[in-house]
C-alpha cells in the first residue's frame, strides 16, 4: 500500500494501480482492511480507480467491500433532502434509481417492468447493476442500503 501511495504521489498511475493490485491479494485471504484504512481517503480514491480494472471476481467483490467500508469511514454525514450517491461505488443512473424505488416498494420484476414499460430481462440486467453499485447480493439489502443511503 506504501508503495501504492509513493507511486500516486510521483503521478505513476500504472505502477501505483499494480502495486495496490499486489497489496489487496495478499491482503484478501486474511481479510485485513484495517491497513487499507488507515491510510486514509487517497488509497480509497485509488481503490476506486483500480476496481474497473481487477478481473478475479473474488478480488473485486472484496475490494468492493473494501470501498464501501471507507465510505462509511471518510464520508461526511449526508445532508438530508440530499443524495447519496458519494457514498456508492458508483452513482446509480435515473432509470436505476426508478428501478430501486420500486424494488424498495416490493415490486417484483414483472411489476417493476410492466410500470416503466420496458422487457423483464432489462429490469433482471439493472437489478443486478444496482446491486453490484449498492455492493449487496439481495432485494431486502438492496432496500436496507436504498433507505440507510436516502436514496428512496
Amino acid at each position: 500500500m506504501l508503495q501504492a501511495l509513493a507511486h500516486h504521489a510521483r503521478k505513476e498511475v500504472s505502477q501505483a494501480r499494480q502495486a495496490l493490485l499486489q497489496a489487496l491479494t495478499l491482503a484478501r485471504p486474511e481479510g485485513y482492511q484495517r491497513l487499507f484504512l488507515d491510510e486514509g481517503p487517497v488509497l480509497g480514491e485509488l481503490l476506486r480507480a483500480l476496481l474497473p480494472e481487477i478481473r478475479e471476481e473474488h478480488l473485486q467483490t472484496w475490494a468492493r467491500a473494501l470501498l464501501h467500508t471507507f465510505n462509511r469511514e471518510y464520508s461526511a454525514p449526508t445532508s438530508p433532502g440530499i443524495p447519496a450517491e458519494a457514498e456508492l461505488v458508483e452513482p446509480l443512473s435515473p432509470q436505476e434509481r426508478r428501478v430501486l424505488r420500486l424494488l424498495a416498494a416490493g415490486r417484483s420484476n414483472p411489476e417493476i417492468a410492466n410500470e416503466l414499460v420496458v422487457s423483464i430481462n432489462t429490469i433482471k440486467t439493472q437489478v443486478q447493476s444496482i446491486y453490484y453499485k449498492l455492493g449487496v447480493n439481495s432485494r431486502q439489502e438492496a432496500r436496507d442500503a436504498a433507505r440507510k443511503l436516502r436514496l428512496v
